[in-house]
């Protein structure tokens, strides 16, 4: 059985694109020529050069080969599998199975040295060249934002670029992607300038120009209504005042006119500089920021209704909900008192069970290792670069000499903080030894509400604690299994399910 392998990229040769389903056609000819039969078509739209990056079709075509449920794999051209050294030397560990890579260009046996010897020269070729392009790429980047000109990227509010509202029609492609029209722009750019001059007026606020602004039809650069963040975001661009950024420092001017004159610029972002980043999230409320909408996945905020109370003691009631004006679905709506004391059952339930406190201890155990590999290299990488700071410091190297030097070790450095990154987030963060129930109950009550959020937080760990929706028909009463922990993999497949209906 052989799988199918593809990745959208360039034909060698003409330097054309190759899609994806082509690559799979040309794939099936060679299988059936080899007398094979055909497992899975997977492919991955990411650069097979890019360090760092995960392919998940590549990782699921490694473990099928592990797994003995494949006998190799057919992909269209060599560097459509790997352009990375490490690549190759995965496939060639596993050579012993009889592991075989065929393809429209030639077959290459991974058991044969000759071959190997082939592979590894052209990997090693390829991984040049693309160190090179990156490298090239760098440079005409640093030219273009010293010369005010952009790099790429999608279109800015209040900059000309290609519509990203635009959808291809049969036969049309992302090549068809029209420019905004001048109109749009300059309506936009106005549009600045007008919510600048409300900013700053007397009663002016932000709330009052996302108002304004959807209420004129105006529309994000994508095409969707404006909220609170993605307002401010806006205006505290540099590029307004005709700045060009990077890493934090100013690197060059636009070309023309900027959007606002330097003494409104200057001011806008003073008063955004001035500003007290308000109250931490959940201050009011234990849920808030950490519990998850069950259809779409985003965090729920609360809200008091005075003219509703409850009975118990007069107190106004509230609820948990997923707001659409921060993007939200607006399907969900939950009591937060019944709530708040779920999640006292919730917490004491987790961080009281010897079963999850083993858990943690087990997931922990298993990518410890890992981690103190992965910080031993990072230590390591960071004194090499200090050593080459202190070379440039005492003039025993130029610049250029060390942006070549440090380029692999800063390239190495990403990667391997990626990797920490993901795997500290997928260990639960929870105890290693149960706690009593009463300990935890009295935790509970004695802690104020910065102390029961860490408790909460503590027992959902690398989990997402999501509200269902409830049901509308009948005596409405609180059903505590709304609240459902879901797993990363559950919450990540919730968010991509909730997306593709919005596609």
């Amino acid at each position: 059985m052989l799988d199918s392998y593809g990745r959208l990229s360039k034909v060698p040769e003409t330097g054309e694109l190759e899609k994806v389903e082509d690559q799979h056609a040309d794939n099936r000819k060679v299988i059936e020529r080899v007398g094979g039969v055909l497992g899975l078509e997977l492919s991955d739209g990411l650069s097979a050069w890019t360090r760092g990056v995960r392919r998940k079709d590549w990782e699921r075509l490694l473990a099928r080969v592990e797994s003995g449920e494949s006998d190799g794999c057919v992909v269209w051209h060599t560097d459509r599998l790997f352009r990375q050294p490490r690549d190759l030397e995965t496939l060639i560990d596993l050579a012993e199975h009889g592991y075989k890579v065929y393809s429209a260009h030639g077959e290459r046996d991974l058991a044969n040295p000759d071959d190997r010897f082939i592979l590894r020269i052209e990997v090693a070729h390829a991984a040049r060249s693309s160190d090179d392009t990156s490298r090239r790429l760098k440079r005409r980047f640093e030219t273009f934002r010293a010369q005010g000109r952009s790099t790429g990227g999608p279109r800015r509010f209040g900059f000309p670029g290609k519509d990203q509202t635009w959808t291809p029609g049969d036969g049309e492609t992302d090549a068809d992607r029209p420019e905004v029209s001048a109109e749009l722009v300059e309506r936009e750019r106005q549009a600045l300038r007008d919510g600048a001059k409300l900013l700053l007026s007397e009663d002016g606020s932000m709330g009052k120009v996302v108002a304004q602004w959807n209420a004129a039809g105006i529309r994000t650069a994508a095409g969707r209504e404006w909220v609170h963040a993605s307002a401010s975001a806006t205006f505290q661009r540099a590029s307004l005042g005709g700045y060009v950024v990077h890493d934090g420092a100013i690197v060059g001017r636009l070309e023309g006119e900027p959007i606002l004159d330097q003494r409104t610029y200057d001011r806008i972002q003073a008063l955004f500089a001035g500003r007290k980043r308000g109250r931490v999230a959940g201050l009011g409320h234990i849920g808030t920021g950490i519990l998850r909408c069950g259809v779409c996945g985003r965090k729920l905020t609360a809200r008091t209704d005075k003219s509703k109370t409850y009975k118990q003691d007069g107190a106004p009631r509230a609820v948990y909900f997923c707001a659409k004006q921060r993007r939200g679905c607006g399907k969900v709506f939950i009591d937060q008192r019944a709530v708040d004391a779920e999640l006292l059952t919730f917490t004491v339930e987790r961080l009281s069970d010897e079963r999850h406190a083993a858990q943690v201890t087990a997931l922990r155990s298993q990518v410890a290792e890992r981690l103190k590999e992965l910080d031993a290299e990072i230590k390591e990488i960071k004194a090499l670069q200090a050593g080459l700071s202190d070379r440039v410091g005492h003039r025993k190297m130029s610049l250029d000499e060390f942006d070549i030097a440090n380029e692999p070790l800063a390239t190495d450095l990403a990667r391997l903080s990626a990797e920490q990154k993901t795997l500290e987030a997928e260990v639960p963060q929870g105890p290693t030894e149960a706690a009593s129930e009463a300990s935890l109950v009295a935790d509970w009550e004695d802690g104020d509400l910065a102390e029961k959020r860490a408790m909460l937080t503590r027992a959902i760990g690398s989990d997402r604690l999501c509200a269902l929706p409830g049901v509308r028909t009948g005596k409405r009463v609180f059903d505590r299994t709304r609240l459902k922990p879901f797993t990363s993999k559950q919450f990540a497949k919730l968010v991509a399910d909730w997306n593709a209906t919005q596609a």
